[in-house]
C-alpha cells in the first residue's frame, strides 16, 4: 500500500516539477497568452505559500522572484523521498 501512496506521489511531483519548469522559461519561449495563462493558472497555488515566505526572508532583497527556483528544490527532494520509500 505504501508502494503505491508513494509512487502516486511521485508521479504528482513530476507532473508538478513540469509546470513550474514552464512557469520558468513562459517568457523565454513564444507561447501564446492562453497557453500563458494556463501555466499560471496551474502553477500559482504552488508559489504562493513559497513567495510568502520569501517574502518575509531575507531573500526578499533579491529583484528577481527565486520562488520557483526554490520550489523545484523543494520538488526534486519529495520526489527523490518518494523514490527511496518505493524501493524500500
Amino acid at each position: 500500500m505504501l508502494y503505491y501512496i508513494a509512487y502516486c506521489l511521485n508521479i504528482f511531483f513530476m507532473i508538478l516539477e513540469i509546470f513550474i519548469l514552464l512557469y520558468i522559461v513562459k517568457n523565454l519561449l513564444p507561447f501564446g497568452m492562453a497557453l500563458k495563462g494556463l501555466i499560471d493558472i496551474l502553477a500559482m497555488p504552488a508559489l504562493i505559500p513559497i513567495q510568502k515566505i520569501v517574502k518575509h526572508s531575507v531573500l526578499k532583497c533579491f529583484k528577481l522572484d527565486i520562488s520557483p527556483y526554490i520550489l523545484l528544490i523543494v520538488l526534486f527532494y519529495l520526489g527523490s523521498l518518494c523514490s527511496y520509500l518505493m524501493e524500500a
